[in-house]
């Protein structure tokens, strides 16, 4: 016991003065790497923004027991060949990641990546995990990047295809309807492009059951444009004009203030009407006086702004009524 506690105390101390260390541990080599359908998107969250959806296909015999995140790395290149632009690694939801999946590189300006460049989008495995680390390269032509006059909606096109395609992958919706209708990312869906593409509920909000929005904070202005438009509509119809200033002209009296009058006088005929002749509570008799004033108001026959002022007083009655009567 001794003699080989000795024999290998002699062999490590020799590796150690001849630098000699044990080797990086070493994983089967893949069967097939390869970046499908390559699409690019501009202007989603800024002016110049630029992202890169990149889907891929690792595939082996048998998987690693390391996840993809820790195997590969995925790398755009510039068109020299070496200068590296961004890096990016795989979400390891299914399988270990292996198989097929998404990833992305977004640039929030044009200053790194230019719009139609041509650029190396590099699949390589991880150093430290492969002595001999390979890589393969994959150049984007001009068609990689979308023309769509609506980018969001492109790329909400984009990720339905990919979660269309990735759904019988990993045998999981990816997908779902929503109340209305519409195709949307599933909660799996949501959990595994989140992480694939981060900022996606931003850029694509459509895609979700939930969609972020910038709420509008300014002050909304008030004004009596349409009001202002209803009591003239009578004149593009002579007839009519012509009668109300008339019938104003008999009592000495302005069109507007003419026919305000002459509204509530029909206003009230209808209600009483209503009581007497047809036997209708007061509640319905109201509200049948208070639609014809309605439709005056539309018409031009009574200004809208003292048609809301009735409204309100009447809820403001009806509502005492009710409660002095509980009381």
């Amino acid at each position: 016991m001794k003699v080989k506690r000795l024999v290998s105390a002699t062999l490590l101390s020799l590796m150690a003065l001849l630098g000699i260390t044990a080797p990086a541990m070493a994983i089967d080599e893949p069967l097939t790497v390869s970046l499908n359908s390559i699409e690019i998107f501009t202007g989603l969250l800024t002016n110049g923004d630029i992202l890169a959806v990149v889907p891929y296909t690792i595939s082996y015999t048998v998987e690693p027991t390391e996840n993809i995140n820790e195997t590969f790395i995925f790398r755009i290149i510039d068109t020299d060949n070496v200068t590296e632009l961004g890096t990016a690694l795989a979400y390891p939801y299914d399988n270990g990641g292996y198989g097929s999946g998404v990833v992305s590189f977004y640039f929030a300006d044009n200053t790194t990546v230019t719009w139609g460049e041509s650029y190396i989008f590099r699949v390589q495995q991880n150093p430290t995990l492969y002595p001999l680390a390979q890589y393969w390269d994959f150049t984007v032509s001009a068609s990689a990047y979308s023309e769509a006059a609506d980018q969001a909606l492109a790329l909400k096109a984009k990720i339905i295809d990919s979660a269309t395609f990735l759904t019988t992958e990993y045998g999981v919706a990816l997908l779902t309807q929503s109340e209305a209708g519409s195709t949307i990312l599933s909660s799996t869906g949501e959990l595994y492009y989140l992480n694939a593409i981060p900022g996606l509920q931003q850029m694509a909000p459509s895609l979700f059951s939930v969609q972020l929005e910038d709420p509008d904070w300014s002050k909304r202005t008030w004004s009596t444009t349409f009001a202002d438009a209803l009591l003239t509509k009578y004149a593009a119809y002579p007839l009519i004009a012509d009668f109300m200033t008339g019938f104003a002209g008999l009592w000495g009296t302005g069109t507007s203030a003419t026919m305000t009058t002459l509204s509530i006088f029909m206003m009230l005929g209808l209600i009483g009407l209503s009581v007497l002749k047809f036997n209708g509570t007061m509640l319905s008799a109201t509200t049948d006086g208070y639609t014809l004033l309605l439709l005056l108001m539309l018409t031009g026959f009574f200004p809208m702004v003292a048609a809301g002022g009735i409204a309100f007083a009447s809820v403001f009655v009806g509502g005492l009524i009710l409660f002095f009567n509980r009381a």
